[in-house]
């Protein structure tokens, strides 16, 4: 039997470099945003004469661009001058002090012990580090809301009070989607942190339309893409306000379609087999930016009409998730509109969740 993959090396195909579409990709130049970029440089600016940098605070809907281009930003600073030491932490993987003290440990090769250290030992062995280490941390706090559900956010505190208790210029940037994220914020929390706040907005078709060609310019081979794809990406892009992530995924979507297929030219009807047509809209492109664990969950509850909140606790422990994760992630798939919850009173009290396919009285 010849080989499969053999097979499908020989197979027509419509790209040149997929990479171009995947949701970690950061281009070299970042349309649309020069303004931002620009406005964040100028908070980071003292950075690169080793000096303290002003914090920011960034709030914008769903793939606008805001971690892309802190991140395009910051490797600019490394570029330019390697005082810096840019450290991205992920809130919603690390949603806890300790977790984002220790990953901010890991990014300055010193590695804590897993136990029998308190919180404040583990700030000082950080201090002595970034002392030794002569260089100014960024931390980039992305999904930083995720640390108000479980009363975290105090990191914030601690994080920028680092120079007036340590000595150590440090500078830190939140991104949220909630455009309510600073608001929350303890008052004494947002004085010490006193950040540049900054608001990125929807794109447009117009802007969607041109990101798209720059972006299949590169992913696609010449002539494989039909031009009315890129228009009907960009309007599915703007339904779901002006998220430039969920177009791009929708253009590599309907080129995946196109290759199933073995043609050479990706057309509307590829594109229109990845664009849900329920009432859910938007659901399954969701779904393909979830992660392992998340993607466990909706298999879990796939399975039933509905789950106690106890039961699919038990279901996922026996997975290896434990339960203050579950929580977590539960939230944030309710949060994007993928499961539903509600909350059941009887002789006590739990929560049925079911995956959003319906609304349930």
């Amino acid at each position: 039997m010849p080989n499969i993959f053999k097979a499908m090396a020989a197979e027509k195909g419509v790209f040149k470099d997929e990479r171009y579409l995947q949701p970690d990709y950061l281009p070299e130049v970042l349309p649309h945003r020069e303004k931002e970029i620009n406005e964040i440089a100028y908070s980071l600016q003292s950075a690169s004469q080793g000096k303290r940098p002003e914090n920011v605070f960034i709030i914008g809907g769903t793939g606008t661009g805001k971690t892309c281009t802190v991140k395009y930003v910051l490797n600019q600073l490394k570029e330019y001058s390697d005082s810096s030491l840019p450290i991205y932490i992920n809130c919603w993987e690390n949603g806890t002090r300790m977790a984002i003290i220790n990953k901010i440990a890991i990014s300055l090769n010193e590695m804590l012990p897993r136990r029998g250290i308190s919180y404040d030992e583990a700030i000082e062995r950080i201090v002595e580090v970034i002392k030794k280490r002569e260089k100014i941390p960024i931390v980039v706090l992305d999904e930083v809301d995720r640390l108000f559900a479980d009363g975290e956010e105090k990191i914030l505190y601690d994080l920028s009070r680092a120079y007036e208790m340590h000595s150590i210029p440090l500078g830190v940037i939140c991104i949220s989607n909630r455009d309510d994220a600073l608001a929350k914020l303890d008052r004494r929390i947002k004085s010490s942190l006193s950040p540049h706040e900054m608001i990125f907005k929807n794109y447009s078709l117009d802007e969607l339309m041109s990101i798209l060609k720059e972006r299949s310019k590169y992913a696609f081979l010449p002539g494989a893409i039909n031009e009315k794809v890129l228009e009907k990406c960009a309007e599915e892009g703007v339904k779901n306000n002006g998220d430039a992530r969920y177009a791009i995924n929708l253009l590599r979507l309907a080129g995946k379609n196109a290759e199933r297929e073995n043609k050479t030219m990706v057309e509307v009807s590829h594109l229109l087999e990845s664009i849900p047509q329920e009432k859910n809209e938007g659901i399954k492109e969701k779904l393909n930016h979830l992660t392992e664990t998340e993607l466990k969950i909706i298999k879990l509850l796939s399975e039933r009409e509905f789950f106690k909140s106890a039961e699919l606790y038990v279901e996922l422990m026996k997975q290896g998730i434990a339960e203050r994760t579950a929580r977590k992630y539960i939230e944030k798939l309710e949060n994007e509109g993928i499961i539903k919850t509600k909350l059941i009173e009887g002789k006590g009290k739990w929560r049925h969740i079911w995956l959003k396919k319906e609304e349930k009285e």
